[in-house]
């Protein structure tokens, strides 16, 4: 069978921002996916960097299986104490020992969870809170989870795809996509607001929404009018910054009557109080949004080993790849696959989608030069993957760009 890499010039795919209708979703640092997701990878890079210490290299482990299991509060009128706890459930698989010396896997692991969930939730110290270890080392390879040396890892000197799979990248962001972000950082900047921050984006043609879904925190709000007041206003200010292009649409099931414990009200800041769990993968992809005119695929990138996991490693390639495109030749969409055991300068296939038509060769060209890259891993464990919330007046100057 051929493993000749193959550039794709096939009928040209519209880009997003092309389209006549775009829809961009994202679930917001407190969401319940959102921390799965930002304690997997948190949890991967402070391993990681603990093997290279001590190690000199980045050991077998994939920590994209955890969960997240919601715990419960009992509310009163205005305010709540958590009397079922929240539970995060590392899976997944990981390396316990180097040459026989154990490795501080549950330490490293445990402090992950809590420092993302601080970080996180504004009222994480309302939040009762447990860990549970389920990884594993196992492995049809004896010393694949349990090196007794470097040469235990074969990925070294030159990593190679762990797996089949098919990465997009895209650059630069849309507008909608900007605007999503744009949505929750402008609520989350908020004292009374929580972090569980849901914003849907609808572009169609020059006419834009967001409808808006934001949790109150307990201490900051007494009455559901209050709440109801405080959203409101909130939303027309965002209107007003985005000189009246956006309809701002807030807590579409709200109210104004009842007690505020009754609307969307929180004590961690995240509807993790209610039993809602999550899961790495569920929520957004590594841009941070839901962007499924992207025709991106679906692999999972937090808690992916950073040294050569195809799913993490690919994915920062066809970033790379699509901001060294677009710097050149405007907005692009760049998709690669790669076979299982193929070098990363060898995809199976390149497909390079331009806004203005580029010369081809000149944009191959980009792509091929980006694939001969070998310092992902240091960029990887900077955090370049981890959930975030921008600055508000990055993501506005972004967004106006965006529409130029």
């Amino acid at each position: 069978m051929s493993t000749a890499t193959r550039t794709v010039s096939a009928q040209r795919t519209p880009l997003p921002h092309e389209l006549a209708v775009e829809i961009v979703e994202r679930k917001g640092i407190g969401h319940p996916d959102t921390l799965a997701d930002g304690i997997a990878e948190l949890a991967s890079i402070r391993y990681s960097r603990h093997c290279l210490n001590e190690t000199g290299a980045v050991l077998h482990h994939n920590l994209d299986k955890v969960a997240v299991l919601g715990g419960r509060a009992a509310f009163t009128d205005t305010d709540g104490v958590y009397d079922r706890p929240l539970r995060v459930v590392f899976g997944g698989r990981i390396s316990t020992s180097f040459a026989g010396q154990e490795l501080p896997v549950r330490e490293i692991l445990e402090q992950a969870a809590v420092d993302h969930l601080r970080a996180a939730l504004p009222g994480f110290d309302r939040v009762r809170l447990e860990i549970r270890h389920e990884t594993t080392d196992s492995s049809k390879f004896r010393h694949w989870f349990a090196p007794r040396s470097l040469h235990d890892l074969p990925e070294r000197p030159r990593p190679f795809s762990n797996d089949t799979a098919y990465l997009v990248g895209s650059a630069p962001r849309t507008a909608a996509e900007s605007l999503a972000l744009l949505a929750e950082a402008w609520f989350r900047s908020r004292t009374w607001a929580g972090s569980d921050i849901k914003a849907l984006v609808v572009r169609r043609g020059d006419a834009w929404t967001v409808t808006v879904c934001v949790p109150a925190l307990a201490g900051h709000l007494a009455t559901s009018a209050e709440f109801d007041d405080a959203v409101t206003t909130c939303a027309r200010e965002l209107e007003q910054q985005l000189t009246g292009r956006v309809e701002v649409v807030c807590n579409t099931r709200g109210g104004r009557t009842g007690p505020i414990s009754g609307q969307y009200f929180t004590l961690s800041g995240s509807a993790i109080d209610y039993g809602e769990d999550g899961l790495v993968g569920r929520g957004n992809a590594r841009t941070g949004l839901i962007s499924g005119a992207h025709l991106a695929g679906n692999e999972a990138t937090f808690g992916k080993n950073p040294a050569y996991h195809v799913g993490k490693v690919g994915g920062w390639l066809a970033d790379a790849a699509a901001r060294a495109v677009a710097a050149e030749f405007g907005p692009c969409r760049i998709g690669l696959l790669w076979r299982n055991g193929a070098a990363y300068d060898q995809p199976a296939s390149v497909e390079i989608t331009t806004s203005e038509q580029a010369p081809p060769k000149a944009a191959e060209e980009l792509v091929r030069a980006t694939l001969a890259r070998t310092d992902w891993t240091e960029d990887l464990l900077s955090g370049r993957y981890l959930p975030k919330v921008e600055p508000v007046e990055d993501l506005l100057t972004d967004f106006t760009k965006a529409l130029r």
